[in-house]
């Protein structure tokens, strides 16, 4: 699917919110106070940024050995080459500082997002633990992950938003039918899609909508419209990257 740059609205200021529920007891109990990441969720994550820190370093690594190797052939070719030649080496070296720059300029982004609290996700295993904790046999929940998808998010609150989504798309349906959180990139953008196969219908209470929306411009999220267009029961999550 393309996603139209037209319909992609602000999270916060944007008009779209799945409509409206039957009143009564909530789809989903979530917490009040502030979650925090398991020790475990905090362990992946730690790995994960380094892993990500180790690549960039090895591959700066390379480039840097490749500088060094072509400035000394550079160096044995200058009494022989000709000046073309001499200028077509330096180009090339050029080249390889570029790729340097490229992969610091990298490294530090990815520093920064990582002074600020975030972390790289695997956002099939957010979606696989809310399942897991909130399904039942009247309001199950389906993960289905169409390819391996990173974000960088905080835990708690990616988990938030994906708690909040589901409980309006459940809550416009009045609490029937199957909900899924299906998992894919979306042109380069990490996305859940929030469906429902209930008939989307009733009212949504003004309190859930500003909760959510609350929710997803705490973790970054920008939300649109799925497939089914504005009048269905599902919507798109747009992940930070």
């Amino acid at each position: 699917m393309t996603i139209d740059p037209n319909q992609v609205l602000d999270s916060v200021q944007g008009s779209y919110v799945l409509p409206a529920p039957p009143r009564g007891k909530g789809l989903l109990t979530v917490e009040q106070e502030p979650k925090q990441a398991a020790a475990s969720q905090q362990g992946a994550g730690a790995r994960a940024i380094g892993e990500r820190f180790q690549l960039g370093t090895q591959s700066l690594e390379l480039l840097l050995a490749e500088v060094r190797e072509r400035l000394e052939s550079l160096d044995q070719a200058i009494a022989e080459d000709t000046r073309a030649q001499l200028k077509g080496a330096v180009r090339e070296i050029s080249k390889v500082l570029d790729w340097c720059d490229a992969a610091a300029e990298g490294l530090g982004v990815e520093s920064a997002k990582a002074l600020a609290g975030l972390q790289p996700i695997d956002v099939t295993a957010v979606c696989q633990q809310i399942a897991d904790a909130h399904s039942a046999a009247e309001h199950p929940i389906a993960v289905l992950a169409h390819q391996q998808v990173h974000c960088w998010s905080a835990w708690a609150s990616l988990s938030d938003a994906v708690e909040k989504a589901l409980e309006l798309v459940g809550a416009r349906t009045g609490g029937r039918g199957l909900r899924r959180l299906e998992i894919q990139w979306r042109d380069r953008v990490p996305s859940i899609r929030v469906c429902s196969r209930g008939e989307p219908g009733g009212e949504i209470a003004p309190s859930l909508i500003e909760e959510f929306r609350l929710a997803v411009a705490g973790a970054g999220i920008t939300v649109v419209p799925d497939d089914l267009g504005p009048g269905g029961a599902g919507m798109l999550l747009l992940l930070p990257v």
